[in-house]
């Protein structure tokens, strides 16, 4: 009888998709906590509904297929499904407000990094990651309970 030696199989390593799906969870949980008041409670960027931050979204000005904005924080805040989503944005008021929040260059200062090619490592992405996740509070259940 021949015995079978089975092959120490290597440990997966994660793929830059695999990381960047990672990251986007961490990010948005940190774009929505950021601003919340002690009870947990964040105004939406573009219309102002408070909610939990957990009811809200991470949304984002310029899409997040663009990669060198993905994660830019001038790009991204805390808005309500209502605006995100059924609103696709609600983009003129977002710019209006980006303007209010950081001055009349921001606009162009996006187009500009929007403009940049931007491909991340699996170690840079791995990076943002725990740079994030050091800025949550992993003791705020994702329900408010």
């Amino acid at each position: 009888m021949k015995s079978k030696i089975k092959a120490k199989k290597k440990p997966k390593t994660a793929t830059v998709s695999q990381q960047i799906k990672r990251l986007d969870a961490v990010y948005s949980r940190y774009i929505r906590q950021k601003d919340a008041d002690f009870s947990g409670q964040v105004s939406c960027f573009t219309c102002g509904s408070r909610k939990h931050w957990s009811e809200q979204q991470c949304g984002h000005y310029v899409s997040r297929s663009v990669r060198s904005l993905r994660f830019y924080d001038k790009n991204t805040q805390v808005q309500c499904v209502g605006c995100n989503i059924f609103k696709h944005g609600a983009l003129d008021e977002y710019a209006l407000a980006l303007q209010n929040k950081y001055g009349e260059g921001v606009l162009k200062e996006l187009n500009k990094i929007k403009n940049q090619s931007k491909k991340y490592t699996v170690s840079e992405l791995e990076g943002l990651i725990v740079f994030y996740s050091m800025r949550t509070d992993p003791s705020k259940s994702d329900y408010g309970l």
